[in-house]
């Protein structure tokens, strides 16, 4: 499968150990030539493993994109601003002359969310549609009208997630959030179809990733250990309730969205695949 040509765009592609850079690296060494964007952290929202490597988000990735010998633009960008998003993939177009794919997988920082509804506040609410919902419609509005007019057709693939398809406690905002990725989905590969342009999203279930929680960094806190050996904890134990015997690395959630990005795909559209080692079937 050869990307070789084609240019994606991807969004939350500034984590060390993240969904984002692990796609802009396969697609990358696939071909392709990437944008790549996030927003800018401050300290106390950072994984403190990027805190101790000196993590420079997107500019860290882009050294090694580069070092695969593809064209890499960086973008920092708030996708909580419609016109950040409609300038981004302006940018993006400008620089490169085309668009062909565009990956939605930026999401809010989880934590402030884990809460009953009852608790859940109004603004904590409005941010996770904001960053998981409009964001990812704003992205593939533009993004989709670009590669209308470019005429290439082209690809959307939208990180989505178990938690769209299922529901759990202490989750409402998150949830409705990602249910709603999964209809805009839907809906957008209908109105994108005669142009040659698929939709697709990809739902991963847990990720062993460093990606931040306030939730987490709470939890470790309050027991009286580091947000890395609760983290760990996390991982083993979710690991066990898995069939498959661990939890989804990010390049198991790259090789799928590769696959949706790539010509193999091209009859698929509307689709929400799990990577989720057997814990959700539907």
């Amino acid at each position: 499968m050869s990307l070789e040509g084609k240019v994606a765009l991807i969004t939350g592609a500034g984590g060390m150990r993240g969904v984002g850079r692990a796609t802009a690296l396969k697609l990358a060494s696939l071909g392709a030539d990437v944008a790549i964007t996030d927003v800018r952290r401050q300290v106390d929202d950072l994984p403190p493993g990027e805190v101790r490597a000196e993590w420079q988000s997107i500019d860290s990735v882009a050294e090694e994109v580069e070092n695969l010998g593809r064209r890499v633009l960086p973008i920092y960008a708030d996708l909580s601003s419609p016109e950040e998003i409609e300038g981004l993939v302006a940018e993006t177009v400008n620089h490169y002359g085309r668009l062909d794919i565009m990956v939605n997988n930026a999401r809010a920082i989880i934590g402030r969310d884990k809460v009953p509804v009852t608790e859940l506040e109004e603004e904590v609410w409005q941010h996770f549609l904001a960053i998981n919902t409009t964001a990812v419609f704003l992205c593939t509005k533009h993004a989709g009208r670009e590669m209308v007019r470019l005429g290439n057709g082209g690809r959307v693939v939208n990180i989505a997630s178990n938690a769209g398809k299922q529901a759990s406690a202490d989750g409402a905002a998150y949830s409705a959030s990602k249910f709603a990725v999964i209809g805009l989905t839907q809906a957008s590969a209908m109105d994108l179809a005669p142009y040659g342009i698929t939709v697709n999203a990809v739902c991963p279930g847990p990720i062993n990733t460093d990606r931040m929680s306030y939730w987490e960094r709470a939890q470790a806190a309050e027991r009286g250990i580091t947000q890395e050996e609760f983290r760990s904890q996390i991982v083993s134990a979710s690991s066990e309730r898995t069939p498959l015997g661990r939890i989804a690395e990010p390049e198991d959630v790259a090789n799928l969205v590769a696959f949706l990005a790539g010509p193999d795909s091209e009859l698929i559209t509307g689709q929400s695949y799990n990577v989720n080692g057997g814990i959700l079937f539907h």
